[in-house]
């Protein structure tokens, strides 16, 4: 019974299978739990149950991608509020989720064409004890070189802030609340050059307890997105106090349903610039297809569609992408050739898809260094990795980055980011000039722009539409 249960665990791990190998070992599974006794024929059933949502989910995928495309032209307008306009490009740009970020590696990124780069601030190594505002003198070093090695990169940075220092928690939440505004506002009067931060990583279903997410009794994914909204309606002020030119991402969600759907109930709307969604299964484009459209119906259910949305994290380790698919047989030198094809296939199909879509205003893959997180798994074994793998490689090697584990040897999947320079266009034409038609128009004239109407559309005229940061326009009511 208990081999039964393991090859039902093995066939579900992963919500979303793919490929015929994928296929052929649910086949044979479904054959033995049918020849079983009677417990095992209803773990059949929760298995079919499992591929039947794996079939809907590639339905939904096919019927999404032939429905969306990205449209035109190049600029969206978000009406912040009743007195602003926000233009920002449309034109869908690569980034990348890094961890180190040395001269060398930022190197190897920007032959990419790549300027946006994500890495992460930990509270916890900023503010060591539990009085507010003692920071650690050397992780402020670490980091004022980082921000000033960005700048010498021409490197745009998002950061991402979160873990929870000593005293910081759900039992005493709002006081943490209040305690991380005045660090956001600390952090962002210190780097003014950085224009983008995430609050927080994956606050819906882990990283901290801070918004409800693994405390006892459990708090329904709805709550737990209120929670947040709490925060931010502190926390967004007094990163704007600090630098009115900031721009703040929700933290990268890994629920596209109740967490944002609390974000939005709890007062959220006008405490946050950028949506923000992280997506993850294999294939990868099935994930940022799907989910990304789920949350931009989302959006749309509370009158919030023309926000830009960025996704900042999507991938699969190398240990997920066995256990969809089976170990490649052959030589080591051929295995390693085979997982590194896998990976490549994983990120043309993933890029293509959130690109001709049309979903997100910026996509950033995790990540720049390869690594496999199931480090649990038999994958990680060394013994396992001198017999199947190529001399010297673990398989580090073959997780979602597009580096080896050693951060600078590029893989087939870097050699192809290079030749394709998805990116050229923004490079190429960073900003432009345009007029900007506004439909439904707006009840203000923009203030230092001419401006005509057109029946129901308002026509800016001259507006410079910059690839990184939006522009702003003040209404003036009449």
């Amino acid at each position: 019974m208990r081999r039964v249960i393991l090859l039902l665990l093995i066939a579900v791990a992963v919500p979303i299978l793919a490929g015929n190998g994928a296929r052929a070992r649910f086949g044979r599974l479904v054959g033995t739990l049918s020849e079983g006794p009677g417990c095992a024929r209803l773990l059949l059933a929760s298995a079919l149950a499992s591929e039947a949502g794996w079939r809907a989910e590639e339905r939904r995928y096919q019927e999404l991608r032939q429905k969306l495309v990205r449209q035109q032209p190049d600029y969206r307008v978000w009406q912040r509020s009743p007195d602003e306009l926000w233009v920002y490009d449309n034109r869908p740009e690569l980034g990348i989720g890094m961890h180190g970020m040395t001269d060398k590696q930022l190197d190897l990124v920007r032959a990419l064409g790549i300027r946006l780069v994500r890495i992460t601030l930990y509270w916890q190594e900023m503010e060591k004890t539990e009085t507010p505002g003692v920071y650690d003198a050397k992780y402020l070093r670490h980091w004022d070189e980082l921000v000033a090695r960005a700048k010498k990169h021409g490197v745009e940075l998002l950061v991402v802030v979160h873990g929870n220092p000593p005293g910081v928690g759900w039992a005493t939440r709002e006081e943490s609340y209040r305690r991380f505004a005045r660090f956001m506002g600390d952090m962002a009067s210190r780097y003014p050059g950085v224009c983008f931060w995430e609050l927080w990583n994956e606050m819906d279903s882990g990283f901290t307890d801070l918004f409800g997410a693994g405390v006892n009794p459990s708090v329904p994914m709805r709550e737990r997105g209120k929670h947040y909204a709490r925060m931010l309606k502190l926390a967004y002020p007094a990163i704007k106090r600090a630098n009115p030119k900031a721009l703040v991402l929700v933290g990268g969600m890994t629920d596209w349903q109740e967490f944002p759907r609390g974000i939005y109930e709890g007062g959220g709307r006008d405490y946050f610039d950028i949506m923000n969604l992280h997506a993850y299964g294999v294939p990868v484009e099935w994930g940022v297809v799907t989910r990304g459209a789920a949350l931009r119906d989302i959006m749309v259910e509370y009158g919030d569609a023309e926000r830009p949305f960025w996704l900042t994290e999507m991938g699969i380790d190398a240990g997920n992408l066995v256990a969809a698919w089976g170990m490649p047989k052959g030589s080591p030198d051929e295995i390693g050739d085979a997982l590194d094809r896998m990976h490549q296939g994983q990120w043309e199909g993933a890029i293509h898809a959130a690109f001709e879509t049309g979903l997100y205003a910026k996509v950033l893959p995790y990540q720049f260094e390869a690594g496999n997180e199931a480090m649990r798994d038999q994958l990680a074994d060394p013994e396992f990795a001198r017999k199947h793998l190529p001399k010297g490689r673990t398989i580090d090697d073959y997780g979602f980055g597009i580096v080896r584990r050693d951060g600078v040897t590029p893989r087939p999947t870097y050699d192809w980011l290079k030749r394709a320079q998805l990116n050229r266009s923004i490079r190429n034409r960073p900003s432009y000039r345009t007029d900007v038609k506004v439909r439904p128009a707006p009840a203000g004239v923009p203030v230092g722009y001419r401006s005509r109407r057109q029946g129901d559309t308002l026509v800016i005229q001259g507006v410079r539409v910059d690839a990184c940061v939006p522009t702003r326009i003040t209404l003036k009511r009449k």
